[in-house]
């Protein structure tokens, strides 16, 4: 029997590595590129999701302020004629002192609702709060102050329910 020198013995054609054909390194390629893709899909959805959780928070916060303020603004017709009633001379004092009543409960009620009054002669004429309906010239007021308020403006937060009818001066 002949030995055969060490680390000189035939290997078997089996155990001989493939030759790597082109086709695996762009198969790999393939694959890394479409886990890429995969994973900016992933990232750009999960955004998508953020942005939509935050945009329907916010239309529901807006829609109960909105609600509000649409029921609240239903109520100021009231508040005016009970307000008309108690300016109007009254010879019942019972009667009188019933309506101040019903104005006082409905004005509390609204005030713990947020419910602002935008009503002051005096101060100066914002057009984000005040709709001047009369302009006169007074040179005991300053330039652009609101002379006189016809008609009470509210608000409730920072949405106005009525704007305040005012007469502006200068």
């Amino acid at each position: 029997m002949e030995e055969e020198p060490v680390g000189e013995a035939p290997i078997p054609e089996e155990v001989l590595p493939e030759e790597e054909t082109p086709q695996e390194p762009s198969q790999l390629e393939q694959l890394q590129e479409e886990k890429k893709e995969l994973e900016d899909r992933y990232l750009r959805l999960m955004a998508e999701f953020g942005n939509f959780r935050n945009r329907t928070a916010k239309e529901k916060e807006s829609t109960y302020g909105d609600a509000k303020a649409e029921t609240l603004r239903s109520f100021l017709p009231v508040l005016d004629n009970l307000q008309r009633a108690l300016e109007s001379p009254c010879s019942d004092e019972e009667y009188k002192k019933g309506v101040e009543l019903i104005h006082k409960g409905l004005w509390e009620v609204m005030t713990s609702l947020g419910v602002e009054e935008i009503a002051e002669a005096g101060v100066p004429f914002d057009p984000e709060v005040h709709n001047a309906v009369m302009h006169i010239e007074d040179e005991a007021l300053p330039k652009n102050t609101v002379a006189q308020v016809l008609q009470k403006g509210y608000r409730v937060g920072s949405k106005i329910l009525r704007y305040a009818m005012v007469q502006a001066a200068n």
